[in-house]
């Protein structure tokens, strides 16, 4: 099982929950749409360095799967559901276990089964 990492911020939080869709950058549609059913999903606030998760995608990941979500500035989209261990940290707990990261800033985006078998204990 593999997990992967969505970000918002402030502006954005409210209309990814609304939709139940996370959305990236068009860089990232390749790997969006390689998430599979059995994978996890997590979200980064990069307002608030909040963590939350894990998230079941429950669409196949796609390009524009919601026409003018986020004024069209995040193609690559996967529609989600919540799960009953969903929850939110605060990113410091995790931080260490992400090894990658994208301009030195974001979470990269792909997590292997060791990483999120660390995030779920980190969690509890």
């Amino acid at each position: 099982m593999k997990a992967f990492i969505f970000r918002c911020n402030s502006k954005t939080k409210d209309e990814v929950f609304e939709r139940m869709l996370f959305g990236e950058e068009r860089d990232y549609l390749q790997l969006v749409k390689s998430i599979t059913p059995a994978d996890l999903l997590f979200l980064y606030n990069t307002s608030t360095y909040e963590f939350s998760g894990p998230y079941k995608p429950v669409s196949e990941g796609g390009e524009y799967l919601v026409k003018g979500a986020w004024q069209d500035k995040f193609p690559s989209q996967i529609k989600f559901e919540l799960l009953p261990e969903t929850k939110t940290i605060p990113f410091s707990r995790i931080e260490k276990i992400i090894t990658r990261y994208k301009k030195g800033i974001f979470p990269y985006m792909e997590l292997d089964e060791g990483q999120v078998e660390k995030i779920q204990n980190a969690e509890s």
